[in-house]
Order: structure tokens, then sequence, then C-alpha cells
């Protein structure tokens, strides 16, 4: 064998094992959120629209407080383009090609521009920031707008709409 082939099969070959070491550390961390239940479905009647469907990116979810813990359950840390409609019952987050996500306002703690989730880092207040409960985590989600002047205007009326606590 020439060196050449030598090199691409070489190459080929830690590439391989390198993708299978990535594989085995997302199905251990897949694992160790395996107790983290289902989000719940959306309601039939998702509610009175407050702010029509805004179109912008998913980009994941990730453990409150570390934005590059991601969950890598339940489809909550795949990216996808999407709509984000805040209802008189919470938010519901359409995304393309995953299951939608709604969050009741009982779940959410609260919303904010932001900049960095899920190990994506954008300008200043370049993302919404969701802060939500599932079960006894508390989590991030983060949603992109294309204009990304409505992520104020967003989180406002999702604070709107919080439970007041003392």
């Amino acid at each position: 064998m020439s060196g050449r082939v030598l090199l691409t099969v070489g190459t080929l070959l830690f590439a391989g094992v390198f993708y299978a070491l990535m594989l085995k550390g997302w199905r251990g961390r897949q694992r160790r959120q395996g107790d983290l239940p289902a989000p719940s479905a959306a309601p039939e009647d998702p509610g009175q629209v407050v702010v029509g469907a805004t179109h912008g990116l998913f980009v994941g979810t990730t453990t409150s407080g570390d934005w590059l813990d991601r969950i890598a359950v339940h489809h909550l840390s795949d990216r996808s383009a999407g709509w984000l409609t805040v209802t008189d019952r919470g938010v519901s987050v359409e995304r393309e090609g995953l299951p939608d996500l709604f969050l009741a306002y009982d779940a959410l703690l609260d919303a904010a521009p932001g900049d960095a989730v899920a190990g994506k880092v954008v300008g200043k207040d370049g993302l919404l920031l969701l802060t939500w409960r599932l079960g006894a985590r508390t989590l991030e989600s983060g949603f992109r707008a294309d204009d990304h002047a409505q992520h104020r205007r967003l989180a406002d009326a999702v604070r709107a709409h919080l439970p007041v606590t003392s």
C-alpha cells in the first residue's frame, strides 16, 4: 500500500473511533436523563392567542444554570426551525420534523432575552430563554426568532401570564 492510502485509511479509522466515542457519550447522557418525564402534550384548545406565531429556530434545552448540559431525551436538545406562539394558557413551540412542545404557565418560571443556551452563543438578547420545570428538574429552552427584536416582546407577554410568587 502506498503512503497516501495508509494515511486515508488511518484518517477514516480515527474519524470512526471518534464518532463512536461521541455516540457512546450521548447515549450515556440519555441513560442518565432517563428519569425525566416526557413533556405534557399540547391541549386540544391551546387558548386565546396573545402573540401570534413567530418564526425562528428552536435552539434546544439545557439544565437551568448550565448552558452546556443539553437535555438529550424527548427531542428537547434537537434544533429545528419552528414557530413560537404565546397563548393565555402557555407557550406553544411548533417544531418542523419534531414533536411540538407546549409549556403551560404552571410549569413556566421565567422568560427573558438572553445570549447563550445549548452551546450556542449569540449576540446580546439574541435568544428568548424560557425557564421551566419538568418533573423535579428546572430546564431552560432557547428560541431564536428571525426578528430578534421580538424576544423582549415575547418575554414580556409570557411574564404577564406567570403566576405571582412571593
